[in-house]
């Protein structure tokens, strides 16, 4: 038998390649002879002696496919992959490429042929089942929700003499005469308040699984929550509070007036975030106010846009410090980048960015990054600060009104390169508020001011747990049962984080 492959292209002599031919089909007629022998011994056999066989077939057909290759080479069709080219392929890939699901179970389904026997396409034997070997392929499946009624039997133990009776401990109750449990109501707070779903539409969706009931009563389970948790937001604030660097925001809110009226007024969001935590404050004024009662007690810096009552209570607490947000600047001289200044600045600020980009690339240090800042970004703006003094543009200008927001917010703006913990931005907490947003036009706003309490103590509790790489269902019922065994609330960072959980 041949074992290696020939090169025809190489032979010119028409005796040898006739010789290589007869060769060659010699040896394919004796493997064919190999493989009708085989399969005739393989009738009659039992389950044992029918795998081995069909193991040895198997092995005879790659010789048979080899002593072709052998001679012919392989198919010119297929060409060999390139390693290097197929590697990089993979990694380059986007999109729709299969992802490995280490979270999910796995549950395994056997298929079988019902209209049995079979027979072989071959030799007409009846074919067995091949103990232990499988096709395999996986899919990904939903397996719907189900609505029940658990029924407790609560044993009841009585004393001979008929004097005394003693019943078993039941379930947990968020309140007395609960119908509903504890997880049902879990379930509804994380559909609302995670998944942004309303309770009209999970209503719905319920009386798909057969239950019916109100959305006046999946409220008051969620306002149960609110009653067992509300101690622990003082002390999520106080937490927040203590950080040397905090980013800040507002976005509005709606409160409905009147069940059926349509109308609303607008309420705010304030929005105070760290790095694992958020505190979400829902209040009918987005006034100075607000901004110095939120801000009274914190020192350190906290990032922030050119909102006025920043500015005001820093006046108001001089222990706290301002730094401004480079992509409301951006976001200032954007429309203006036709005019060759307006481009200019914005690509200044592209450069300071493409230099962040480089260092979080590099996992610098504090240390670090701080030197690297000062390095590169501080000589870039100063740069940059001291072209724009040097223009003379009208005040009728919008460009004028765009430069004068940024020359004025000098010192906020240039805070981050003398400080490794600030971030050039406050984008962190606008994503962070996102969930509130969608909240907000899918709910359509609070229907009463108990509402928003409960809003802002369900998004603080659930985002906060995000942030903290916790799951926010396994918070939420954490934090439940602590307060039901009259246990301490824990705050979501101080539970272990989920290292797989996915956060969008």
């Amino acid at each position: 038998m041949l074992t290696r492959v020939v090169d025809l292209d190489r032979i010119s002599d028409v005796e040898v390649l006739r010789s290589l031919l007869k060769a060659q089909l010699k040896e394919s007629e004796r493997l064919k002879a190999e493989l009708k022998a085989a399969y005739e011994q393989l009738r009659g056999k039992d389950a044992k002696q029918a795998e081995q066989l069909a193991l040895r077939l198997a092995e005879v057909e790659r010789q048979h496919a080899k002593a072709l290759t052998a001679l012919f080479g392989p198919s010119s069709e297929r060409r060999p992959k390139d390693d290097k080219a197929e590697r990089k392929s993979r990694e380059t890939q986007t999109g729709h490429g299969r992802k490995s699901q280490p979270e999910l179970p796995i549950q395994d389904v056997h298929h079988r042929v019902i209209d049995l026997p079979m027979q072989c396409g071959v030799c007409n034997g009846t074919l067995v089942e091949w103990k232990g070997q499988f096709e395999e392929s996986e899919e990904i499946d939903f397996v719907a929700p189900q609505v029940i009624i658990k029924r407790h039997l609560r044993q009841k133990y009585r004393c001979a003499c008929g004097a005394c009776v003693q019943t078993s401990p039941g379930q947990r109750k968020l309140f007395p005469k609960a119908r509903y449990s504890v997880n049902f109501a879990l379930h509804v707070a994380v559909q609302k308040y995670v998944y942004h779903l309303p309770l009209t539409r999970q209503v719905k969706a319920l009386g798909h699984l057969g239950l019916s009931v109100t959305t006046a009563t999946l409220w008051d389970y969620l306002n149960a929550i609110h009653k067992l948790l509300a101690p622990v937001m003082s002390r999520l604030e106080e937490y927040v509070l203590s950080q040397p660097v905090m980013g800040m925001d507002e976005t509005h809110w709606k409160l409905l007036v009147g069940e059926d009226s349509g109308k609303s007024k607008t309420w705010w969001v304030w929005v105070r975030r760290v790095n694992n935590a958020v505190h979400y404050t829902l209040d009918a004024s987005r006034g100075n106010a607000v901004a110095i009662r939120l801000l009274k007690d914190y020192a350190g810096t906290i990032i922030v846009d050119g909102y006025r009552p920043y500015e005001v209570a820093q006046l108001a607490n001089p222990n706290m410090v301002l730094a401004h947000c480079w992509s409301h600047a951006r976001r200032e001289v954007l429309p203006f980048e036709a005019d060759p200044r307006g481009a200019r600045v914005l690509r200044v600020i592209q450069r300071m960015y493409r230099l962040e980009s480089v260092a979080a690339e590099r996992q610098l240090s504090p240390e670090k990054l701080l030197e690297w800042r000062q390095r590169k970004t501080k000589p870039l703006l100063d740069a940059l600060f001291k072209w724009l003094a040097t223009l003379a543009i009208p005040s009728t200008f919008g460009l004028a009104k765009a430069l004068k927001y940024i020359l004025s917010r000098k010192q906020g703006l240039m805070r981050f390169v003398g400080d490794a913990l600030l971030s050039p931005d406050n984008n962190a907490t606008e994503r962070v508020i996102r969930g509130v947003v969608v909240g907000r036009k899918n709910h359509y706003g609070s229907r009463s001011e108990q509402g928003t309490k409960v809003a802002a103590l369900m998004y603080s509790l659930l985002d906060s747990a995000e942030l903290a790489g916790v799951d926010p269902a396994t918070y939420l019922e954490t934090a439940v049962q602590a307060a039901l065994d009259g246990e301490p609330i824990p705050l979501p960072h101080e539970l272990p984080p989920n290292p797989t959980l996915r956060l969008n």
